[in-house]
């Protein structure tokens, strides 16, 4: 596994941003996104090896309580083979949920080229850990 972002859950993505690039001194977002599917807009800035995402659900149910203007939302790590890791963590009791809900899921979620597992808090140590695979390039 390598690291491959921190992603930090916002009220406010402009805000956020403006306090990475003005205040820490990030810079502009090297990526910004929109995935309407999940109803999701994140901004990732580059930290080192890894970088810093901030996103922001249209509806962050509980992920996000009332008052809270941000937290630490995820660890996201890179893996090899997505499918064994999963398996490797399915047989220790890890669940995997949606990206933005807490419904389950058991197959991968396909978004920007990358196929994606987030664990569920509660059976992974209390951190919602997202794991990422990169799809095959055709060719």
């Amino acid at each position: 596994m390598r690291l491959d972002h921190v992603g930090v859950l916002v009220d406010d993505l402009p805000a956020a941003c403006a306090v990475a690039r003005d205040v820490l001194g990030l810079g502009e977002p090297a990526t910004q996104v929109r995935v309407q599917e999940f109803g999701l807009t994140a901004a990732f800035f580059g930290l080192g090896a890894g970088r810093l995402e901030l996103v922001r659900f249209d509806e962050p149910g509980d992920r996000l309580r009332d008052g809270e203007g941000a937290r630490i939302d995820h660890i996201a790590v890179e893996v090899d083979d997505l499918g064994a890791t999963a398996q490797r963590l399915r047989a220790r009791g890890v669940c995997f949920q949606e990206p933005v809900r807490t419904a389950e899921v058991h197959q991968p979620v396909e978004m920007r080229g990358r196929r994606h597992l987030w664990t569920v808090p509660q059976t992974s140590g209390g951190i919602m850990w997202q794991l990422t695979e990169a799809l095959p390039q055709d060719g």
